[in-house]
Formats: structure tokens, sequence, C-alpha cells
């Protein structure tokens, strides 16, 4: 981003936790990859374009896939929001609730679950995802990637 355009991105004014600046979600863009238990998990954004970014999630156990996700990111109604469609399946929003520097938090708390969906970027290489039941303490499933990782052999 040339420095006139983070200028700009630093002055906006944002309402609480939804009205950032597509450039404040492209920490997450990139392929991030590692294993959680035996199941390798890769993740892949590409970096926000017209007030959309797209992704992509899949689980692969012993040379075989076990799941995944199409996942969008848009504005919708001025908030950014968290498409989700596990396995293809029906689309599921979460509206932001809080977006920082490092850090975004989606919530629908009328959904099952997960009701709460929150990326973080640990360090430049590091991406933290967790989706919970809206509460600290409770069901919650958690990954740790890294950027570019190698795919295990099968």
């Amino acid at each position: 981003m040339n420095p006139a355009m983070r200028i700009l991105v630093s002055v906006v004014l944002m309402l609480p936790g939804a009205a950032a600046s597509a450039a404040e979600l492209d920490w997450m863009a990139g392929h991030w990859c590692g294993l959680r238990g035996k199941t390798f998990n890769e993740e892949t954004w590409l970096p926000a374009r017209g007030d959309l970014m797209i992704g992509m999630h899949r689980d692969t156990r012993d040379g075989r896939a076990v799941g995944f996700e199409f996942m969008r990111i848009a504005r919708q109604q001025g908030t950014w929001t968290f498409l989700a469609q596990p396995g293809g399946g029906a689309v599921v929003a979460f509206p932001a609730t809080t977006i920082s520097g490092d850090s975004v938090t989606f919530a629908n708390p009328q959904h099952d679950f997960p009701q709460r969906v929150t990326y973080r970027r640990v360090d430049a290489d590091t991406l933290h995802a967790r989706v919970d039941d809206g509460t600290a303490s409770g069901q919650s499933l958690e990954w740790t990637w890294k950027r570019d990782c190698t795919v295990p052999a099968d």
C-alpha cells in the first residue's frame, strides 16, 4: 500500500467494529496452514478488493479430504460480514463486532454453533482462528497456522 493510502486509511473514522476499510483486513490475505491433531488444515484468503475478500478452507487427513468451507468477508449494509459456507452448504452470516489492527471478531448469536468467529494475527507469519459458542469458556475450536507452510506428504 502506498504512503498516501496508508494515511487515508489511518484517518478514516469507524463505527465500533464494523465500518473498517477493506485494507484493514489485508493482514489475513495469504495461504495459511498447519496441523490440528492429525488433520492438516489450509486456509487461503485473497486480499480485499471491491469490498470483498474471498477465502477457502480445506482439511485433509491420511491423504483424504475430510472437510472444506467457502468463505467471504463482504460489506453488507455498511458492516463487514463473514459469510461461511461449511461443506459448500447454506451461507451463514456473522457481522463484525470488533475490528482492530491485528484482529477481527464476527458474531451471530442466533446461530447454533459457532456463534462467534475470531481471526488474530499473532505475527507476520502466524494466524490464529477461533470459533466458539459466544463465551470465553464454552465450546470452542482453535487453529494456529503459519504462512505458506510445507504440505505434508500423503
